[in-house]
């Protein structure tokens, strides 16, 4: 059937929609200044790569690993205990302090441990919960409040960590962080709990790319969408820092990022209706491309801020429809109530090879450049890459009759 409107959020889907936001709350808080720590204490670009890196690698295993341990608990139950693991993160952060340069790699390889735990759970907690038709709603909704939460959380703690000189302003941050990823746990237990995982062969998530025509397109798609993920992240912190050396000045680039896409986040989830997906994805994609740009005239402090700000402006408009593609593709599956873990799994497997893609990539060219260079046009071919995304994305809504 052609899905031609969006339902208002029913009470379970708003339930779920405050329980994400004390995990933004708590990723907003720090998440930027992981990467701004893990460079802070080693000083080099190659420890940031190494750091995601192995979060990425290891974030692609643990969905197996939670799939097998938790297959007679709900999606819950995951989240749950990554609130739980990602707190452990933050405390071994103010355990070691400037002793993590040492441990850079088993950082990222905990983080991604605890980060895939809990993705693990809010994918499927999303599935279970959201129905069809209020997906582009719940994105949209789901994005804003997350960017709301991004703009005071940067901005809190970029002020903490310059007021507070040394080592103390990260104990202060990382510690307060633990304690909302607490609040956060209490909140989940109001979440109403979904179907058990159940007993899936797991090797069948890795045969669905290839038995199943349309999860095929699926899957490269979420590989194209990973290799600009890969990087990303550590792009904004490592050339806001590198360009002022000043830990507010992060705070402020991700607080104003955040602004831009809560602006443009609130209006695009009630444009962006079916009819209007794919034009969507393509002014995302033409305006993260646009942006990255930028970066190619200079890599100085301002030129940085306008790429951050466009980019915030444009990315929503890619990034809400996007979402959506795998969970309509899985609606198709008669059997979808058995094959969810296996389409999550598979989900991230795709995701994963493209960021750990671009990391790859980086670690490879960072000795033979400039590290912001390096970076900048990264981030401008993966960026254009996306133009794949939204070719795909096209050709699987007109195979499901959804335009």
């Amino acid at each position: 059937m052609s899905e031609t409107r969006i339902e208002p959020l029913n009470a379970a889907t708003k339930r779920l929609l405050w329980t994400y936001g004390g995990s933004n709350v708590a990723g907003a808080l720090a998440t930027t200044f992981v990467n701004l720590f893990v460079f802070v204490v080693s000083g080099q670009l190659r420890a940031l790569a190494v750091f995601n890196g192995a979060y990425f690698l290891s974030l692609t295993f643990v969905f197996y690993g939670v799939a097998w341990l938790f297959k007679r608990r709900t999606p819950l139950f995951s989240y749950q205990w990554g609130l739980v693991l990602t707190a452990l993160f933050y405390t071994s952060l103010l355990t070691l302090l400037s002793r993590a340069s040492d441990y850079v790699l088993w950082l990222g390889l905990f983080y991604g441990v605890a980060q895939g735990v809990f993705w693990f759970g809010v994918n499927l907690m999303t599935f279970d919960t959201v129905p069809s038709r209020q997906r582009i709603r719940f994105y949209g909704i789901s994005s804003a409040l997350g960017s709301v939460t991004g703009i005071l959380g940067p901005l809190a703690g970029g002020t903490l960590i310059s007021a507070i000189h040394g080592m103390t302003g990260y104990v202060v941050l990382f510690g307060l962080t633990t304690v909302v990823y607490a609040a956060t746990f209490l909140l989940s237990l109001k979440v109403t709990p979904g179907l058990a995982l159940g007993s899936i062969p797991l090797g069948f998530s890795l045969l669905l790319p290839w038995r199943n025509g349309l999860w095929n397109k699926t899957f490269w798609s979420l590989v194209i969408r990973g290799t600009r993920e890969g990087i990303t992240g550590l792009a904004g912190v490592f050339l806001v820092y590198v360009a002022t050396r000043e830990p507010w000045a992060v705070g402020v680039y991700g607080g104003v990022t955040a602004l831009a896409r809560t602006v443009i986040s609130l209006w695009i989830s009630r444009w962006v209706t079916p009819e209007r997906r794919v034009l969507a994805l393509w002014i995302g994609t033409l305006g993260m491309t646009a942006s990255a740009l930028v970066l190619l005239w200079h890599t100085s402090w301002p030129y940085v801020f306008i790429y951050g700000t466009l980019t915030g402006l444009t990315l929503p408009w890619y990034m809400i429809p996007n979402a959506a593609i795998p969970l309509d593709v899985m609606d198709q599956d008669p059997a979808i109530a058995d094959h969810r873990v296996a389409f999550t799994l598979s989900r991230e497997i795709g995701l994963n090879l493209g960021r750990l893609l671009s990391i790859a990539v980086l670690g490879l060219l960072y000795r033979i450049g400039h590290g912001s260079l390096v970076l900048a046009i990264l981030l401008v071919v993966t960026s254009l890459a996306q133009s794949a995304v939204a070719h795909l994305a096209k050709n699987i809504w007109e195979s499901l009759a959804i335009h």
